[in-house]
């Protein structure tokens, strides 16, 4: 018999993030990522500790690799309504993003980063409105709560931005509205998740604006 080839973990954890960030973890078993990487079943359980370790590292490499690229763009948009436009049409166009400039961004150094290979929507939010995420423990469960009160923070300085430049719809908290937003994207990942037209999303993307900020916010979004 040969030598077994030595396991390539970046390579491995690139295959998990694809199929993870197209399916969904609970459709994406350990046999599925052994076969797509070509490494052994057993040496990447051995490498990872099991799927909850797999899953741990796809989502440091997709935190460091496309979501904090992402947050100078994010802090270029011309208003917070902007901003929050960008993230929802992300989920939407699953981050293909190839014009700034209606959202207005004019720094022409600035580009999306590039999907993986048919993505859908948010790989975080994927990993969030599975089953699966519900029996972590350990360093994976550590790391989805800082990742969770990471993104929470994001939202809460968005909204406390647009409340300061009478964005925020009266009447409405920053923290009511935080868990609003972070309820919608879990909504939105489930939506791609299930194939939902475009148009509808588009119409979901609509009713949060309105929801989230002021009639007279409309005006920046044309």
């Amino acid at each position: 018999m040969g030598r077994p080839k030595l396991l390539d973990r970046e390579h491995v954890v690139y295959t998990a993030l694809c199929q993870y960030w197209q399916h969904g973890v609970d459709k994406v078993g350990m046999a599925d990522i052994a076969r797509l990487s070509g490494f052994d079943r057993a040496g990447i359980y051995k490498e990872f500790g099991g799927e909850p370790g797999l899953v741990n590292e796809a989502m440091t490499c997709y935190m460091e690799a496309y979501v904090e690229p992402r947050l100078p763009i994010l802090a270029a948009c011309s208003s917070p309504v902007m901003t929050m436009k960008l993230l929802i049409d992300a989920f939407i166009f699953d981050n293909v993003i190839k014009n700034l400039e209606p959202y207005g961004i004019q720094d022409k150094t600035l580009s999306w980063p590039k999907p993986l290979a048919k993505a859908r929507g948010c790989a975080w939010y994927g990993v969030l409105i599975s089953e699966t995420s519900t029996n972590f423990t350990g360093k994976t469960k550590r790391q989805m709560k800082q990742i969770d009160d990471a993104n929470r923070g994001w939202f809460v300085e968005l909204l406390t931005k647009a409340e300061k430049e009478n964005y925020l719809k009266s009447g409405l908290s920053v923290e009511e509205a935080t868990d609003f937003c972070c309820d919608q994207m879990m909504l939105l990942q489930l939506m791609r998740r299930q194939g939902v037209k475009k148009d509808r999303m588009n119409r979901a993307r609509d009713m949060i604006l309105r929801t989230v900020f002021e009639e007279s916010a409309s005006a920046v979004l044309h």
